[in-house]
Parts: C-alpha cells; structure tokens; sequence
C-alpha cells in the first residue's frame, strides 16, 4: 500500500494558535507538526478513512524522515504508544515525549 502515498505536499495551517506545517500524501493521509531548522515537533498522523495496520502511516514517516534529522512525537495517545515505539524502533522517529491518557476512568471515592 505504500504506492497510495507516494507524493507529498508541505502547506501551512493553523494548529491551535500556532502555524503547523502540514504535510500531505494523498487518500487522506496527512502529518501536521512544528518545524524548527532541521527538527519536526510531530503532532498529528492521520490516515483519514483508509484501514488501519495497512503501512500508512509508518509509509508516510517513510516519505518525511529524509527532511529531518531529527523528530520528535508529543502529545501521542495512549493507544497510539504501541505504534510510535515501533516506529522509534525503526528509526523512522527520534523521541517519544507528552502521551495523553485516552480512558476514562468514573469518579470513585476513595
């Protein structure tokens, strides 16, 4: 599946108050992140509507890793974590940092 993605295109956008780089590969597939010089503060990987566990999103990390020397994930769901420590391990990202809890947990006295 990796031939869905094989062009990519940088634009801007705004990331909450922030202007992002967004980096797009066709079908829905999208990176938005911070760029500093050589560095990319990755934020959001989205294969929009196509299946999981087809190669997406490591094929997109694929395309953009020649761009950067070094990046860095922050702000990764909890679920995701699974995903983003293979990648690290793939060398496709150099650093794991903020993860966000995606439970809910009830309100329970103690």
């Amino acid at each position: 599946m990796y031939d869905l993605i094989q062009d990519v295109t940088e634009t801007e956008n705004y990331f909450g108050e922030k202007l992002a780089a967004v980096y797009k590969f066709g079908w829905g597939i999208k990176i938005i992140g911070f760029k500093h010089g050589d560095h990319l503060d990755l934020r959001v990987l989205t294969i929009g509507h196509n299946r999981k566990r087809k190669g997406l999103g490591e094929g997109a990390l694929r395309l953009l890793r020649p761009h950067f020397k070094t990046i860095t994930v922050n702000e990764i769901y909890e679920d995701a974590l699974p995903f983003w420590l293979k990648m690290q391990e793939r060398g496709l990202i150099d650093h794991l940092g903020t993860v966000k809890l995606t439970r809910v947990y009830d309100n329970v006295d103690a």
